[in-house]
């Protein structure tokens, strides 16, 4: 009888241990961290492009849009706009309010990360995303003053991927590129869609990406302001960092059902090259991973955190800076800087 208890143990034991093996096939062997660079990541056979693909009216000549359609200038922003079923965000969203004012931990392990991101993204007063414009999507560039003699006494917290489509899903990155310029003064958070402004010729990269980190946009000013109007609050200044973040090369699945090779290296490179004449910052290239099913994780997500109270004064050391900011994309946590 205890033979058989145990040739049976000894088989179910086996039969998980296969299972095991099957569901983790193509994950990366000995490393907690999932969507990070270098990692052997499951090949997929092709991703949708991320935004809607919309047809480019002409660039006009001298636009005041930094090179957008000319239909597009002059119109007033709508409040409630149909396409994705955006939630609006008010004008001045009042900032979380956290029990203790210190930004958490980054937690360690992976599953904690998720958590994290997912929650403090939710609790960010803005989303990068705007909300789309006469039914279109539009790029965003989002500033904070945080820093100077009129520095703000309140947090400042900008998320990527709270903002949720149609669906119910949020809208993370999926191919589509940020940029994010930091200093003791100021924050610049832009967001580009895929299909906007990359799947696209070079003239259209150029009007949608370049020119509108410039000049701005003019749909709604206020998502829209350009990086350039704000380079002093970071050329030359204290604690500067930047990062772009943009897709891995791979394929894409156009409309039609065909694939494409994709690969924004090249723009991205002009896009740093651009960001360090505006500013004097060499921004980081950071390639991610696409992943439309992985809704509830890091992945795709983004979090800028500032708050003037950023971890507790010590009364042994009176000197020691309490204001602090930090960015963290995906599993990367970049660090908390105190000033």
């Amino acid at each position: 009888m205890h033979s058989r208890i145990q040739t049976t143990l000894l088989l179910l034991v086996g039969f998980l241990f296969a299972l095991s093996l099957a569901d983790c096939s193509g994950c990366s062997k000995g490393s907690p961290w999932i969507g990070r660079r270098g990692l052997n990541l499951v090949k997929r056979d092709g991703r949708p492009k991320c935004g809607t693909t919309i047809g480019v009216a002409p660039l006009a000549e001298n636009s005041v849009g930094g090179g957008y359609p000319s239909d597009y200038r002059g119109k007033t922003r709508r409040d409630v706009l149909s396409k994705r079923n955006l939630v609006s965000f008010p004008e001045e969203a009042a900032a979380p309010t956290l029990a203790k004012r210190v930004l958490p931990t980054f937690p360690t392990d992976q599953a904690g990360q998720d958590t994290f991101m997912v929650s403090q993204v939710e609790l960010a007063a803005y989303d990068v995303v705007p909300d789309p414009y006469e039914g279109n999507d539009i790029n965003s560039g989002q500033f904070r003053k945080i820093g100077g003699t009129d520095y703000t006494t309140d947090p400042v917290t900008l998320g990527l991927g709270r903002k949720k489509d149609d669906a119910g899903n949020p809208i993370r990155l999926t191919g589509c590129t940020a940029l994010i310029v930091m200093s003791e003064k100021a924050v610049w958070f832009g967001h580009f869609w895929e299909t906007l402004s990359y799947d696209n010729t070079d003239e259209v990269f150029q009007a949608y990406v370049i020119d509108f980190i410039n000049n701005g946009g003019t749909e709604n000013p206020d998502e829209q302001q350009p990086l350039a109007a704000h380079a002093d609050d970071f050329r030359g200044q204290a604690g500067t960092s930047a990062w772009i973040l943009y897709p891995v090369a791979g394929e894409v699945k156009e409309g039609d059902g065909t694939f494409v090779q994709v690969d924004y290296s090249a723009k991205n490179t002009r896009l740093q090259q651009e960001v360090f004449r505006l500013t004097g910052i060499t921004a980081a290239m950071t390639e991610y991973t696409p992943d439309e099913e992985s809704t509830n994780t890091a992945l795709g997500r983004a979090l800028y955190q500032y708050d003037p109270n950023a971890r507790d004064a010590d009364p042994n050391n009176p000197d020691l800076p309490i204001r602090g900011f930090r960015f963290i994309h995906e599993y990367q946590d970049e660090g908390i800087h105190y000033f």
